[in-house]
This record gives structure tokens, C-alpha cells and sequence, in this order.
């Protein structure tokens, strides 16, 4: 980090403080207990493009242990969060929430002491292996991006680390040899818009992936600066300039430590691609090889990762209209794209 940087980390992280201590009254309106907790989006970072006139709706992840006690205990302290679906109770509730879309359920445009925001319900093993093994890089894809802890819990210290860096490798596969920094970066927080229905039918900002990293490149930096400094393929060879080892054997030893939903999805786009990729568990080595080679494998990696997120994305955002409403549902995407 530049000195320019490095006082304006400072400065980011001082409002962290300030968020989180609101926050954290926020939280302690909730009876039932809450394993795990954090903070995302425009309403706890700043991203480009949003002015100062409103404050955007704080988004808040709760992962909890049991989702259906969770839910019966947070529908009778607070039923005004809830859509119809609360009269429908807890074992309903919960149903949508782990059988529809990603394993999360949204209560939005929840005011609690003065503050909007949105929270959404999680089980643990759901967030613990999505970020493990890329089941649909909901939430995954959302940790790629600086992200404010308000509740700790020692498994995910471990799954969120391997999250960051399945990012960086998966990242490397869609660059060049020589990058920079902020194109790392970028590679890595469009992961989770990959595939993504919203960003092609205006339900996102289309300028959503430039705006994160160009407000928040120093704590990019910060977050991801020990995983660069540690993967032996990967050097700096400038100030914010990186080189990757492009050599077949590194890149395809690179693919084998990544998760397998992502290797079984990446070798389905090669199949498509023409490429013969022989099936089982040891034919790793040889595909991975054979993937790496390819000139289009950015495209490749690009496609694999729309395939994973494109479903639970889909319906995700179809459950959005049970647990929100039409109305709320239609009052958030044009907040998004405004």
C-alpha cells in the first residue's frame, strides 16, 4: 500500500468501528442466537456512483445453527419482518429458505433504530460449504468482497481464507501473464455477477464490479495481500504489478487445489468446447493439463463459473418475491440499479 493508501485504510477502517457499533445494537434486537454474522454491500462500503443524499440499505447475514428454532423464535418477536410467509410459520419458513435458491432467506427494508436494512438467514454447514466447495457462490461470492465481521466464530476464520483463495486462483485463470492489481481485483469481484440474471435485466448496476473495487482498492489490498505474497505462482514484479507462472504444470496443479463443483463444471465447458477430457477421479491430472493449454480457458473459466452461480441466482431472487413481496421485491431492484 501507497502512503496515500495506507491513510485511507485508516480512514475505512475507523468507519468500520462506527458501523459495527451500530450494528451491534441493531443485533442485540434479536432474541434468537446467531452463530456467525457480517455486514455487505453499498451500505457498509462505499462503491462509486452512490451519492450522499441517501444512505443505501445495509445488507446483514446471519448464520445460525438451526434455521427452523431461528425462525420460530425470531416470527414471535418479530413478525413485521416477515412476508405472508410468516403466517405460514417456522417449518415453511425454513423450507424456502434451504430448499429454494441459494440456502438464504431475506427479511428486506427492516428498520430497527433508525437503520434500513436487509438480513438475510443462513444455516452454518450452508455458509461453511459454500465456501468450501463453491455449491453456488451465493454467499461465497459475496465474501470475495470486504465484508464486516459483527459476530465471530473460529470455523469460519479457516472456510473464509480458502474462499479468498479459491478467488485469487480462479481469478488467474481469466488473466494474462503480467496484470495489475486493480485487474486482479476486478477478476475477482465479478465472480459472483458472473451468471447472474440481474445484471443482464437491469436489476443490477451494470457498472456494479468497476464502482466496488475503484471505492475499496486499499481494502482489496488489505484482504487479499497475504494469499498474493503466499501462492508460489504468483509474484510482484512492480509496485501493483503481478506476474503469474503460466507454465502447463503450474496452472493445472492450480486447477487440482480448487474446489470440485468448480473443476466438474469447468471440464463440462470443455467437453463443449471440443476439448477430450476422459471421465473419473484420475483423470485429473491429464485434464487439468489439457484445460490449461487452451487458448480460451479465461472463456472456459468464465463459463464454468456462470453455470455454477446462474441457477441458485435465479432462484434466489424468484423466493425474493415470497419472503419480500411484490412490492418490497420490485422497490429493491430499482434501489440497486439507482
Amino acid at each position: 500500500l501507497t502512503d496515500v493508501e495506507e491513510a485511507k485504510l485508516e480512514q475505512m477502517r475507523a468507519a468500520q468501528w462506527e458501523t459495527r457499533d451500530v450494528l451491534s445494537g441493531v443485533m442485540k434486537r434479536f432474541s434468537a442466537p446467531i452463530r456467525y454474522a457480517f455486514a455487505y454491500g453499498s451500505g457498509v462500503y462505499k462503491q462509486t456512483g452512490y451519492g450522499g443524499a441517501s444512505k443505501p440499505m445495509i445488507d446483514i447475514i446471519f448464520a445460525v445453527s438451526h434455521p427452523d428454532h431461528w425462525h420460530a423464535l425470531n416470527i414471535s418477536q418479530n413478525r413485521s419482518h416477515y412476508s405472508f410467509m410468516g403466517t405460514l410459520g417456522s417449518n415453511a419458513v425454513a423450507f424456502a429458505q434451504e430448499r429454494l435458491g441459494a440456502g438464504v432467506y431475506y427479511n428486506p427494508f427492516v428498520e430497527i433504530d433508525g437503520v434500513l436494512i436487509k438480513y438475510g438467514v443462513v444455516s452454518i454447514d450452508t455458509l461453511s460449504s459454500d465456501l468450501l466447495n463453491w455449491d453456488t457462490l451465493y454467499l461465497a461470492g459475496r465474501m470475495h468482497k470486504p465484508t464486516l465481521t459483527l459476530r465471530r466464530d473460529p470455523l469460519m476464520r479457516i472456510t473464509k481464507q480458502v474462499n479468498l483463495t479459491h478467488a485469487v486462483r480462479a481469478a488467474l485463470l481469466m488473466l494474462p501473464k503480467n496484470f495489475s492489481n486493480e485487474e486482479l481485483f476486478r477478476a475477482i469481484a465479478s465472480l459472483s455477477f458472473s451468471g447472474d440474471f440481474r445484471m443482464k435485466i437491469g436489476g443490477e448496476n451494470p457498472q456494479k464490479v468497476q464502482n466496488i473495487v475503484e471505492a475499496q482498492l486499499p481494502l482489496f489490498k488489505s484482504r487479499y495481500g497475504s494469499i498474493i505474497e503466499g501462492l508460489p505462482n504468483l509474484e510482484y514484479i512492480g509496485q501493483d504489478l503481478l506476474q503469474q507462472d503460466m507454465s502447463p504444470m503450474a496452472r493445472a496443479a492450480m486447477v487440482r487445489k480448487m474446489p470440485n463443483n468448480f473443476y466438474d463444471h469447468l471440464v463440462k465447458q470443455g467437453r463443449k468446447s471440443g476439448i477430450r477430457l476422459p471421465p473419473g477421479l484420475g483423470a485429473e491430472a491429464i485434464n487439468t493439463e489439457r484445460l490449461v493449454t487452451m487458448e480460451n480457458i479465461s472463456g472456459l473459466t468464465t463459463k464454468a463459473i456462470e453455470s455454477i452461480v446462474a441457477r441458485p441466482a435465479l432462484t434466489q431472487s424468484i423466493k425474493g418475491l415470497l419472503s419480500s413481496g411484490l412490492t418490497k421485491s420490485v422497490a429493491y431492484m430499482y434501489s440497486k440499479n439507482t
